[in-house]
């Protein structure tokens, strides 16, 4: 390999930790050629592709129904192919066990009877697992339509519900011929993240008077708290209810198939019905569904009606997609959804609801999850769901009658308190002001009814941050390269203390020749593992109980040094590589390849330095990372291309892409929990994979000696269980 420095074009966007100097223009003979050649061959691909959709007239009605039709056919097929019902069978009950409690605390909260939910579960759910285009996707009614539903309810009345959910599924339907479901991805996560902040307050301000037993406001109990005379209004048995109920709910949140939520109502039903306690509960349950028929609404009241209901099927159409999405990260090895076909199937559930006298239903991410976290493979799952919801109607309509209110109500208020995304705005906040106040504009407009206007000034607040920003990174380039040495590649702000290094961390070597870099020995942490047909050449550091598995190559014999952090694994197939003399600088120290703690690298993956990747970061199977930064809490999916710029913390990017510029970048949506706690997964067990080669290892040479040590880690880091790796 050769390298020549080039002129600047590129800087990172200082986030807080990172900020680069200018890139390095690469002349490689093999890779980086075929690399440069695919890219400039995509992109023109690209531009000549939306310049034909720009040139040619939008498809018809016709053909948008036919792309769909085939789309839902692919869909039935995987049923058939995957032979065994069993998985979709349980993952159905499962999440029918989860959803019907939600169904009936989102009805009440919404000023619908409690059987418009179960309705709604049933009806709405059945049809969407049937005609939508998501694998995974389960339908049902939703928070986030909550407050929108509850102003319809006040307004219309519960005939005036019904007939809104009737005119969401034509919102929805006219939409997917549209050939709509691709623009859903132009809303801006911060105004999203500020809608769905909006509803768990709002959520908070219905449900904490229920909880307490009385009738008053949030705003009128915070003008009493100076006089503590309320407190002898409240009904101390309906809090005990509530919080029996959201306290179970909170402790099993980390067991995904436990129906914690089923769980905790029926046993709080069962103990106010035994001991007779004075709450108020659902009320009589119809044992059947019924009849269908049209919503009997005054003429004079279908306008109104129409016009507070389409934004209600615009949020219920971008709601559905994004949990398509999201589930789609969650089970990559499950056929990705259609968004047309998605949106026809809601639209289609709206329209069978409305008749059946329910309540709008969407995609709903809490139930979907639930779905792909108990195996579910298929579309059969999700109708499981709807059938186990329509057997409660007819098998235990007067079991449900009883349960009490306030427990339902803690419920909910567990699900407003995950609606609220503090986190989100924290992390908002610190990329760009504008963005945090257009996630306030719109959780203020949610909150006090103004949807529409939050929403609109959601969206103008976000693009005036964008076009600031892409001016900031036009401008940034001359900035970013001055006062820093020509041979670094990027500058980590970042307190990097002894503790985190091995104890027999050396200081980074003077430039010298290939020999002299080949014959450095690697820093290993005792408690760390090498095996024995992996490669570590040079110098690199390797923190406490990182794991360098079989046919990987750790190759520090060009650009050096490295470091990988503790915890850390690199997993079969993975090379590490780095350019000479090109550096990140972390805590004042240069590095070629700088690898952060708990990180994940799949099997295949190619990491090129100059390159930085921070801490919980998971890089998939055969991904590329070169002459890039990074941040910590990414997740890199299988075969995805990062080249040549710097990712902000807690990033994902999809299978697949190719992310090589700031446009790429900006462009990359928020990491979900479930791709954390997968990363958290896949550490742990090679934690334990290391910790039982480790034993294995020496009881090998106490065979061969007659004797010998244990191994034990050289710094405090908490040692890993074997759990039962040591059998390997």
């Amino acid at each position: 390999m050769r390298w020549r420095p080039g002129r600047p074009t590129r800087a990172l966007t200082d986030s807080g930790q990172v900020a680069l100097t200018a890139p390095l223009t690469i002349d490689w003979r093999n890779m980086a050629e075929s690399l440069r050649s695919y890219r400039e061959k995509s992109r023109q691909q690209e531009v000549a592709r939306r310049a034909a959709q720009q040139l040619q007239a939008p498809p018809n009605l016709g053909e948008s129904m036919a792309g769909m039709g085939r789309a839902w056919w692919q869909g039935w097929l995987d049923v058939q192919r995957h032979g065994n019902p069993t998985p979709d069978l349980l993952a159905g009950i499962t999440v029918a066990a989860v959803a019907l409690p939600l169904n009936l605390a989102l009805a009440i909260a919404c000023g619908v009877p409690p059987a418009a939910g179960l309705v709604a579960g049933a009806v709405g759910g059945a049809v969407a697992a049937v005609l939508g285009g998501s694998a995974l996707q389960v339908t049902g009614p939703a928070a986030a339509l909550g407050t929108m539903v509850l102003a319809i309810s006040k307004d219309f009345g519960v005939v005036g519900v019904a007939a809104a959910a009737l005119l969401v599924g034509l919102v929805q339907l006219t939409l997917a011929g549209m050939r709509a479901g691709k623009w859903t991805k132009l809303v801006p996560e911060s105004v999203l993240a500020g809608f769905t902040t909006g509803v768990g307050l709002k959520l908070v301000d219905n449900q904490l008077p229920e909880l307490m037993g009385f009738d008053y406001t949030v705003s009128e109990l915070a003008q009493m708290m100076h006089r503590p005379q309320w407190l002898h209004e409240v009904s101390w048995i309906a809090v005990l209810s509530g919080l029996g109920v959201a306290f179970l709910v909170v402790v099993a949140k980390p067991y995904k198939r436990f129906p914690a939520a089923l769980v905790g109502v029926t046993a709080v039903t069962a103990l106010s019905a035994y001991v007779g306690w004075d709450v108020q509960r659902v009320g009589e349950i119809p044992h059947s569904l019924p009849l269908p028929g049209l919503p009997l609404l005054a003429d004079d009241k279908w306008l109104d009606l129409l016009w507070a209901a389409l934004p209600l099927g615009l949020i219920a159409g971008v709601e559905s997609l994004l949990s398509a999405r999201a589930v789609d990260r969650m089970a990559p090895q499950v056929r990705p959804h259609h968004a047309d076909l998605e949106l026809f199937g809601q639209g289609m559930a709206n329209v069978a609801v409305g008749l059946f006298g329910g309540m709008p239903v969407s995609g709903v991410i809490v139930r979907s999850g639930v779905n792909a976290q108990s195996g579910g493979r298929t579309r059969l799952a999700a109708l499981v769901h709807a059938g186990g919801l329509l057997a409660a109607i007819f098998l235990v309509s007067d079991q449900i009658a009883l349960v009490p209110l306030p427990a339902l109500a803690g419920l909910l208020l567990v699900v407003a308190f995950r609606l609220i995304e503090v986190k989100t705005l924290i992390h908002v906040w610190h990329e760009s002001k504008l963005e945090s106040l257009a996630f306030l504009v719109a959780a203020a407009g949610t909150l006090t009814g103004h949807l529409m206007g939050g929403l609109a000034g959601g969206m103008v607040l976000q693009l005036i941050a964008k076009a600031i920003s892409d001016k900031r990174e036009a401008a940034s380039p001359a900035r970013a390269a001055a006062g820093r040495p020509a041979h670094v590649r990027a500058v980590v702000a970042r307190e990097m203390g002894p503790k985190l290094m091995p104890s027999m961390a050396h200081d980074a070597p003077e430039h010298g020749g290939w020999l002299q870099q080949i014959r450095e020995r690697a820093s290993v942490a005792a408690s760390a593992f090498v095996h024995n047909q992996a490669t570590v050449i040079g110098r690199v550091v390797l923190g406490d109980h990182v794991h360098i598995a079989a046919g990987s190559s750790v190759r520090a014999d060009e650009g050096t040094p490295f470091h990988i952090g503790a915890n850390s694994n690199i997993q079969d197939g993975v090379v590490i590589h780095a350019l000479k003399e090109r550096k990140v600088q972390v805590g004042g120290e240069e590095w070629a390849v700088y690898v952060g703690q708990n990180v994940s690298m799949a099997h295949d993956a190619l990491v090129h330095g100059p390159c930085f990747i921070g801490d919980n970061t998971f890089v998939g199977f055969k991904a590329v990372v070169h002459d890039a930064i990074v941040g910590a809490h990414c997740f890199i999916g299988i075969g995805a291309v990062v080249v040549g710029v710097e990712i902000p913390d807690g990033r994902f990017v999809p299978h697949g892409r190719i992310v090589d510029s700031a446009e790429a970048v900006a462009a990359l949506p928020l990491v979900s929990e479930a791709q954390m706690e997968f990363n958290e997964d896949v550490v742990d067990v090679n934690r334990g994979l290391a910790v039982a080669y480790q034993v294995d290892r020496g009881d090998q040479r106490r065979a061969r000696t007659g004797h010998g040590t244990s191994l034990q880690p050289s710094a405090p880091v908490a040692e890993p269980q074997l759990a039962g790796w040591s059998r390997f």
